[in-house]
């Protein structure tokens, strides 16, 4: 019987499947290391574009606030002043026309998202990037600038509240056809009326009421102000801030 031998087969040493491991770690780890990296760029980049835009967002805000605190100081608390005095020296036959202006002017209201930028808070909470800003400084001072105005924000809801209450008492001293004229119907703005007014009641449990409304929502509007005088500071104090970290200036 013709016996086959078999080509002989070197194997391979411990030392080669050691270095082609070796290889291919390094190659997968390299690979790793350069994903990581250019993510990290990528990451980067993105931070400083949101950075950016924030950083434009506050500088629109910081023009933005001071017209509402200045509409609050003329449409309410100037007004809930002003009425008690004017109520006091009042009488059916006397005109009432400064009672009904500044009660036409003391309902309106802005609310202060027309007054903020938000675009680029919501962009990066859609996205839920927050975690990109990497100043934590920062990222928590952005995160409390913009709950201080979702709060201010609820407030003046509840001062809504409060004014539609004041509203249904205006038939108690107001006439209907009297109310409509102290507003300019093209721009809607309270005006003086061209011709006198007066008041269909003068008891004073009805004026007692209206004052008590005024001076709540007197009250709650401050507060409102007050807080939005607050957040200015902060839109300063966080501005400053990007400036010293991230280098940016507004032209």
């Amino acid at each position: 019987m013709e016996v086959h031998h078999h080509p002989h087969v070197e194997k391979k040493r411990f030392k080669e499947y050691f270095f082609e491991f070796l290889m291919i770690f390094l190659a997968v780890s390299l690979g790793f290391f350069a994903e990581s990296f250019r993510e990290h760029l990528v990451n980067k980049e993105h931070e400083k574009q949101y950075i950016t835009s924030f950083y434009s967002d506050l500088h629109d805000d910081q023009k933005g606030l001071p017209k509402l605190i200045n509409n609050i100081q003329d449409q309410q608390l100037i007004p809930a002043k002003s009425l008690p005095a004017l109520f006091s020296k009042t009488t059916t036959s006397t005109p009432a026309d400064s009672i009904y202006f500044f009660l036409r002017k003391f309902m309106r209201q802005q609310g202060i998202k027309s007054y903020i930028t938000n675009r680029t808070i919501e962009q990066i909470e859609n996205a839920g990037e927050m975690r990109l800003i990497s100043e934590k400084k920062i990222a928590d001072s952005l995160v409390d600038y913009y709950k201080a105005i979702g709060f201010i924000d609820y407030l003046q809801q509840t001062l809504l509240g409060y004014k539609a209450k004041l509203l249904d008492n205006f038939p108690l001293i107001f006439k209907s056809g009297d109310y409509v004229k102290a507003i300019d119907t093209v721009y809607e703005q309270a005006v003086v009326p061209a011709e006198h007014l007066y008041l269909s009641s003068a008891k004073k449990q009805d004026i007692d009421r209206i004052l008590i409304q005024v001076e709540e929502i007197r009250a709650l509007s401050n507060t409102i102000k007050k807080l939005i005088e607050q957040l200015l500071n902060k839109n300063e104090e966080l501005q400053i801030l990007i400036e010293s970290r991230y280098h940016l200036k507004n032209e």
